[in-house]
């Protein structure tokens, strides 16, 4: 496979979706720098993309980064852009859900999915955003959801940052256009990563109920998806899997079966 970018910085490379497009361009003899707060986890990633290595004179970095932490964030993307140059490709997968119904949701996850899922996610595009426009363009890839195109029950503050992720992806596309930067969003459905893991453990019954016939991708198929719209440079949402690509023409043109699927069922039998 020919990567579509010879540079890549990933965010929240460490495991899980991002490490997965981070081995894919890797193996496509693309430079790769992954990102992310665990050092443990940064090592053990680094080891899987150095399995992938398809040249010598490939540049496979890992660097511990925290999205949530904006100055910081700032410093450490200059200084490699200092060290191996400007990347083509951003891609920013960081952040977590925690569902559960909102009166019963710590206040620190409460803060938490907003700062790291949106607020990161600015954070990442204030740091990386200067360094495109001053190589003369590149690609932004920003991560919503699923439930960033349809509010869900039991997820009401991880739609809602979620959401927040595309709308603002939505303006910086428009904004940065006369900039030759491209901004998209990645939409994966369910996948099975360490963080979906840790979801189950804090699914409300009548969510994972409701899930049990909701089919999930693995993160390797989500960057497949991601790397072929890349190809095709045309358009602005990644939705992996055929079922997921259904459910948004669902959302789109008949909102009203979504809102009777995604409903929190009455207890009550109405």
């Amino acid at each position: 496979m020919r990567a579509p970018a010879k540079r890549v910085f990933v965010f929240g490379g460490s495991e899980g979706i991002g490490l997965a497009i981070a081995r894919r361009f890797a193996d496509a003899g693309a430079d790769v720098v992954v990102l992310s707060r665990s050092e443990a986890k940064l090592a053990s990633a680094l080891e899987a993309i150095e399995g992938d290595r398809r040249a010598g004179g490939q540049q496979l970095l890992a660097r511990p980064a925290d999205v949530t932490d904006e100055p910081a964030l700032t410093a450490v993307v200059g200084d490699l852009v200092a060290e191996v140059g400007p990347p083509d490709l951003v891609v920013t997968t960081a952040g977590y859900a925690r569902p559960g119904y909102l009166k019963d949701l710590p206040a620190a996850d409460v803060a938490g999915m907003l700062t790291t899922n949106l607020l990161g996610t600015i954070h990442v595009a204030r740091a990386v955003v200067p360094h495109l426009e001053a190589a003369g363009g590149g690609t932004l890839v920003t991560t919503s959801s699923m439930a960033g195109l349809a509010g869900v029950f039991g997820y009401t503050v991880y739609s809602a940052s979620k959401f927040g992720v595309i709308g603002f992806s939505e303006a910086l596309r428009r904004e940065l256009a006369p900039a030759a930067i491209r901004v998209r969003v990645l939409c994966p459905p369910n996948t099975l990563t360490p963080g979906f893991e840790e979801e189950n453990r804090h699914k409300p019954p009548e969510v994972l109920a409701a899930e049990e016939s909701v089919g999930t991708l693995t993160p390797e198929e989500v960057a497949d998806e991601l790397v072929r719209a890349l190809r095709r440079r045309r358009g602005f949402l990644v939705v992996p899997g055929r079922d997921s690509k259904l459910a948004a023409l669902a959302i789109r043109y008949a909102p009203f079966v979504v809102d009777r699927a995604l409903r929190r069922p009455d207890p009550r039998g109405n």
